[in-house]
């Protein structure tokens, strides 16, 4: 009953939060849902004769957040929280959202000129969700306080699932991701929940100076151990390469090499013999089955991709055919996100995919020289939120490589504050450039002022 309600008050939250004060509160609620996926946590509770897996939680709160955005961008109605744009005025789109757009559209033709729209049809509703919501947060984030917010919400979800796999782990010996997976992920796209985190951790940590800033290093450990208990090979090969830019990115170099030995010390002490047996295995490419499996189906895709180069086979049609193509099953997965999008909807749609993440990353490189012309405290959290963001991508893109994870949440909601970053700090030095405005400019006191701007 208690989760029921629990549930119960996020989606009054996300919904009156959405009319009264702001769309950014249904944002960070229908994110955590779509994180946290109550239902397959608490799939076991039954309320009222329902299971709470059966009962879609995020659907009310979507659909609110949109008419109230919709509203308030028409006039109609002005939540209270959003009565002034920000000093700068309100972010505009960028390249990067033009590029999301058109992934958007090249996607959706896919679905129509699948060869078996049926199958596609479920994927195809899945990207929609992720869309349409990526779209109207991208209306709605307007300032880095709600970018904040929605980091925090990764951070929140990924520890809470973080704890539920300990738990299960020291109560009852269960390896729930090695068994079952999490919310329609399977145990390698739950391990990168985890992982992902980890660098977003480290740099809210960096980001702030109070003592309960501690709790983000607390909580790593949780994370890694996570990771480990998913026997996710992937996960773990992925978090020692993005180890490299977290420190390159790191402002206390030494505090970071020190973590970093206490770290391995910890990670040696929580693996057992299996799970460093299945990571040592990763370069026995000659022995190992799945990744023999892998090779064929990325030769699979390749081909697919070349017959069928502009809208390929449909959304999640590969996998009807890569067992005629020489797979060792039926329904084999690509196991890789960039060549499954090139086999299911071109190579347009992986240019576009790849532009994308491209134009993220170079979007957050000119945010991070925007504000190296700032020292002050608040600029520095800025830089931090921006490392995090980026260090995270770059451990969900090089975990792609060996994964298809076209509906895993998470990166899309790295990318979607990666994009408005660079929009906010665009809007911002507009503003603040005397080349552009013509006159000496005055700003609050809440943000920090150049020196080259008159006061």
């Amino acid at each position: 009953m208690k989760q029921f309600a629990l549930m119960a008050l996020m989606m009054l939250t996300g919904t009156a939060g959405s009319v009264v004060l702001s769309p950014v509160y249904g944002i960070a609620v229908y994110y955590t849902f779509a994180v946290l996926r109550p239902q397959a946590i608490w799939d076991w509770v039954e309320v009222f004769g329902l299971r709470m897996s059966e009962i879609s939680w995020s659907l009310p709160v979507a659909l609110v957040t949109l008419v109230s955005t919709v509203a308030w961008r028409l006039k109609v109605w002005t939540p209270l929280a959003v009565s002034q744009p920000p000093w700068y005025g309100s972010p505009r789109f960028s390249r990067s959202h033009y590029l999301f757009l058109a992934f958007t559209a090249w996607i959706s033709v896919t679905y129509f000129t699948a060869v078996r729209p049926d199958v596609a049809w479920p994927y195809f509703l899945e990207y929609a969700k992720i869309f349409v919501m990526f779209f109207c947060a991208t209306l709605v984030l307007r300032t880095v306080r709600d970018l904040w917010v929605i980091y925090y919400v990764m951070i929140g979800c990924a520890v809470y699932i973080a704890y539920e796999v300990n738990f299960f782990y020291f109560a009852w010996g269960w390896l729930m991701l090695a068994t079952r997976g999490y919310g329609g992920l399977d145990n390698n796209g739950a391990a990168l929940i985890f992982a992902m985190a980890v660098p977003l951790c480290f740099f809210a940590w960096e980001a702030h100076t109070g003592r309960w800033r501690w709790a983000f290093l607390l909580v790593i450990p949780v994370l890694l151990h996570a990771v480990l208990l998913s026997f996710s090979r992937g996960a773990m090969l992925s978090l020692l390469v993005t180890s490299v830019p977290m420190f390159l990115r790191a402002r206390n170099k030494r505090f970071v090499a020190a973590v970093y030995l206490v770290g391995a010390a910890l990670v040696v002490a929580m693996a057992g013999k299996e799970i460093q047996e299945r990571f040592f295995s990763i370069g026995q490419h000659d022995t190992d089955a799945s990744a023999q499996a892998r090779w064929v189906t990325w030769g699979i895709a390749v081909q697919m991709a070349n017959e069928r180069p502009i809208f390929g086979m449909g959304i999640r049609n590969s996998n009807l055919f890569t067992f005629q193509y020489g797979a060792d099953i039926e329904g084999r997965t690509i196991h890789s996100q960039y060549l499954q999008t090139a086999a299911d909807s071109g190579w347009v749609a992986l240019a576009l995919y790849g532009a994308l993440l491209l134009s993220a990353f170079i979007g957050v490189w000119q945010a991070r020289q925007f504000l190296r012309r700032f020292t002050d405290p608040e600029s520095l959290k800025v830089r931090s939120l921006a490392a995090g963001v980026e260090c995270a991508l770059i451990l969900f893109c090089f975990g792609a490589i060996f994964l298809s994870l076209e509906h895993f949440e998470m990166p899309y909601i790295c990318v979607l504050l990666a994009v408005q970053l660079h929009a906010i700090t665009r809007a911002m030095e507009v503003k603040l450039s005397p080349k552009l405005s013509g006159v000496p400019l005055t700003r609050p006191s809440s943000y920090p002022r150049p020196a080259a701007v008159p006061s």
